[in-house]
């Protein structure tokens, strides 16, 4: 009698510690399980916001065709389209003196716009020029002096997406113009000039008659 009761309390106690080892291990397995959805979500939520983030700032650099379709086309421009002009200014190096092709011409508000760079570069101040479209206010401000922008184009590298501050108001006629600089490099479609820094060769003061296209301050 006490072997039968023995053996069957050996067997319900071998039961229960099957059992309970079965529940340990599902409870184990289902936080492990569910940790690792967690994470692969989560990995996968930020290369999707970066995958997001990129594609919003490509949107936002507007092409030459996008910038220009907002503007009015100057009817009687000083300098037509076509014609030569020598550029009286130095926005960037080896560009003072040289003779430019006229691309196109609008009538507009051109900004100057100090800005810090997106991609570490110093701060670059009273940068020439923006044209509307090319700078948006931060809220609810308008595009006057000292307003708070963020810029939508690349002409430089680190400028997209950075937030300036308007330092010059003007209304003017600019210009797309070809040139060839002082260094021999040729570039194209550069914006932007205005009409105030373009002269005809009878008004210049600059040699345009040098061998390589460009021009020494006489």
């Amino acid at each position: 009698m006490d072997s039968k009761l023995l053996l069957v309390t050996m067997t319900l106690l071998s039961v229960l510690l099957l059992s309970a080892c079965g529940w340990g291990d599902k409870e184990e397995e289902e936080p492990a399980e569910a940790g690792a959805d967690i994470t692969n979500n989560l990995d996968g939520s930020d290369k999707l916001s970066g995958e997001e983030e990129t594609e919003a700032i490509e949107e936002t650099a507007l092409s030459l065709e996008d910038i220009t379709a907002g503007l009015k086309e100057s009817e009687n421009p000083k300098f037509p389209v076509g014609s030569n002009a020598v550029v009286n200014a130095s926005h960037t190096d080896g560009m003072e003196g040289a003779m430019a092709t006229i691309k196109a011409a609008y009538d507009t508000t051109v900004y100057s716009v100090s800005y810090t760079p997106t991609n570490g570069d110093p701060f670059e101040e009273n940068h020439k020029w923006f044209v509307e479209g090319e700078i948006t206010p931060v809220g609810n401000q308008e595009l006057v002096q000292d307003a708070d922008v963020i810029i939508h184009v690349n002409h430089i590298d680190g400028m997209l997406g950075a937030e300036g501050a308007i330092d010059t108001v003007e209304e003017t006629t600019v210009y797309v113009v070809d040139y060839t600089n002082a260094l021999g490099e040729t570039v194209t479609d550069h914006l932007w000039l205005k009409e105030s820094e373009l002269e005809t060769e009878e008004e210049s003061d600059y040699d345009t008659d040098s061998d390589d296209g460009n021009s020494d301050s006489q």
